[in-house]
């Protein structure tokens, strides 16, 4: 057993300061044992100083003089340790008492440590320090999960290290790849879904937002509602009556779609010239959109896959393209889980797990988009029907405060911007301060679990995702260094040509 220091001071049953003798960093685990209870606790910061230099010290004379007792400088090292619940058996509760000053502290053991992270069913990654698995619970990911950090600091080695495991574990995962990261990448079990959306199984709205026709344009929703579902129901009859003809339609769609629109009766000059911007945006929609639609294409219902990591690239689309599809796609899988399940039949057969990526675009706090009507919907929903919500971020605070509240379970690695910090602690039960303030000092790759994904706070180093996403970044140097070879190589074939 090995002692790193004893308490000192006053000490709640939340935390306590320890005095060290041996160096530790924050992130790691230890057990306190006083009252006849076993206690354990994680260090969340670290602080050295010296007696002889103390905050109240403002003579500089002073510091040089302690300065010329080179080593011989007295030093002390003091650690805030977070008490997170006492172990008694399989069982974890909040600790009755405080510890007593002078309480020695001692590193957790791996035999401890083990019983406490390594009982879930999917492995996550290692205890910072310690070489000690952390496994995450699935079960609990119906009641959602969010991926938060800055920059760079590894939200996409961790979608892509969960998504893997939950397809290894038979489980289907769908992500939402706004840059076009996983699509096409070095994932096992990849499913590539197009993004294409069949027009017979959009609702009115969703082909609005496609449109830019906005909420307070109602004249041209109306009118756009109306010729939309005429239209529809017509191709849906062909269709029964075996008389369609596919690439005509997918071709012409905007053409027959403009027709119908040219016969809604309208009675005003008004209503007039929102008849004619409604044929504008259709028109303008082929223009953008035109790749995206194909009546051939199956419900994504159907294009989903158990077992797989399937990815819908949305990299070539823009902000409205994004939204109308992934509402669209939202929508479907909650209603067919819903029909699956009232029915027992039909509908989505499985259970499966969503992976939003720019939640702050797509959920955003200030704008009211489908994605997020459709999202809010499986965050409140989704546990019921086996459909769980991964909400992915640099940008916390830019997200819909409603959303990310339901977000259960986080998994939040570097963050060191103070709002975003303050934003995620407001809008979490399970995140204490300490916890948060801490995010600044992780590493690359390093974050808090918390949630019923885990028993207790973990701090964690996420395993590396074996392969190459295409969001990895680039080498600059091998890149310039390519680029100019094959410059010289052009001049060269082009000098040989001119002699």
């Amino acid at each position: 057993m090995t002692i790193i220091g004893y308490v000192i001071g006053s000490a709640t049953t939340q935390e306590a300061t320890v005095l060290l003798e041996q160096k530790v960093r924050a992130g790691y685990y230890v057990i306190l044992e006083y009252e006849k209870e076993k206690v354990l606790g994680l260090v969340t910061l670290v602080t050295t100083g010296s007696p002889l230099l103390d905050d109240n010290l403002n003579d500089v004379e002073v510091v040089q003089r302690v300065k010329k007792m080179g080593n011989n400088i007295p030093i002390y090292m003091k650690a805030k340790v977070k008490l997170l619940c006492k172990i008694d058996g399989d069982k974890l509760a909040q600790p009755d008492l405080p510890p007593v000053a002078g309480t020695p502290v001692r590193l957790a053991t791996d035999d401890e440590l083990r019983k406490i992270f390594s009982d879930g069913e999917i492995r996550i990654g290692k205890l910072i320090g310690k070489d000690i698995e952390v496994r995450i619970r699935v079960r609990p990911l119906t009641r959602h999960l969010a991926i938060l950090a800055a920059t760079g600091a590894g939200k996409s080695n961790t979608v892509a290290v969960l998504a893997t495991r939950i397809a290894e574990r038979n489980g289907s995962v769908l992500i939402f790849d706004y840059h076009g990261e996983y699509y096409g990448s070095e994932i096992r079990n990849l499913n590539n879904i197009e993004p294409k959306i069949n027009p017979l199984y959009l609702t009115p709205a969703e082909f609005a937002t496609l449109l830019e026709i906005r909420g307070n344009a109602v004249i041209q929703y109306r009118i756009l509602r109306r010729a939309f579902g005429e239209f529809i129901e017509e191709i849906k009859q062909k269709i029964s009556n075996g008389g369609i003809d596919y690439n005509d339609l997918n071709k012409n769609f905007a053409t027959y779609l403009i027709e119908k629109v040219k016969t809604q009766k309208v009675s005003r000059r008004k209503e007039e010239d929102s008849r004619e911007e409604v044929i504008n945006k259709i028109e303008d929609f082929v223009d953008r959109y035109g790749e995206i639609i194909d009546f051939t294409t199956g419900d994504v219902v159907e294009r989903i896959q158990l077992g797989k990591v399937n990815v819908v690239n949305l990299s070539s689309l823009d902000e409205d393209g994004i939204d109308a599809l992934v509402s669209h796609y939202l929508r479907r899988i909650l209603t067919a889980r819903k029909e699956n399940k009232v029915k027992g039949k039909g509908g989505l057969r499985f259970p499966v797990i969503l992976v939003i990526e720019e939640a702050h675009v797509l959920l955003s706090k200030e704008n009211n988009t489908l994605t997020k009507y459709w999202a809010g919907r499986i965050a409140r929903e989704g546990r019921k029907f086996g459909v769980g919500l991964v909400i992915v971020s640099q940008r916390p605070k830019g997200i819909d405060e409603n959303i990310l509240s339901q977000m259960t379970n986080k998994i939040i690695l570097k963050m060191i911007e103070p709002s975003d910090k303050k934003y995620i602690l407001e809008a979490s039960d399970n995140l204490s301060e300490d916890l948060v303030e801490g995010l600044s000092s992780l590493d690359v790759g390093e974050a808090v679990i918390v949630g019923n994904i885990v028993r207790i706070p973990a701090i964690v180093k996420i395993d590396r995702f074996e392969g190459k996403l295409a969001g990895s970044d680039p080498d600059l140097l091998e890149e310039w260094k390519k680029a100019k070879e094959e410059v010289e190589e052009n001049t060269d074939i082009l000098n040989w040509g001119v002699q």
